[in-house]
């Protein structure tokens, strides 16, 4: 077989897999919008910025979540516990987070963590974006999981 052919023919093959290749769900699965309706913080001088920087966490970890099929969810955020304390060398942040779909179940969300005394934004930062990730994807199971139960309900009643 020349060299021509042997290309020719692997160029075919390849496009022959590609084409039978199952389209990947996330690429047509329109993304679900998120709405934060609210996020709070613990009263005190840093609550605003610490709500700000939450509610951005929060965003980021939304675009990232798989929320099945569900087009609009309303969600809501509580920093529940907020303690900053240093260990001799540590920095140690510690936080929970309790979201809650609207009209619906919540969950809850908590982590201690350590770092560099020399920088605690990024250290906030971290842990923030730690906490989010972990209420969200909960949020996003319950709302998968609430999806089933009305396709269930639906399936039933008919």
């Amino acid at each position: 077989m020349s060299r021509i052919s042997r290309t020719l023919a692997g160029l075919l093959l390849g496009t022959l897999v590609t084409l039978a290749a199952p389209a990947s769900t996330a690429l047509a699965r329109t993304p679900t919008a998120v709405d934060w309706t609210r996020v709070d913080a613990p009263p005190g001088d840093d609550a605003d910025r610490l709500a700000k920087s939450l509610k951005g966490a929060l965003k980021d970890a939304s675009r990232k979540a798989d929320f099945g099929k569900t087009r609009k969810v309303a969600l809501r955020a509580r920093i529940t516990e907020y303690v900053v304390e240093k260990r001799g060398d540590v920095l140690r942040i510690r936080v929970a987070v309790v979201g809650r779909i609207v009209g619906g179940p919540s969950a809850k969300s908590r982590i201690s963590f350590g770092g560099d005394p020399r920088d605690p934004k990024a250290l906030e930062k971290q842990v923030l974006t730690m906490v989010a990730n972990g209420v969200v994807s909960r949020l996003a199971a319950l709302v998968r999981d609430q999806e089933a139960a009305k396709k269930r309900a639906e399936e039933d009643g008919e």
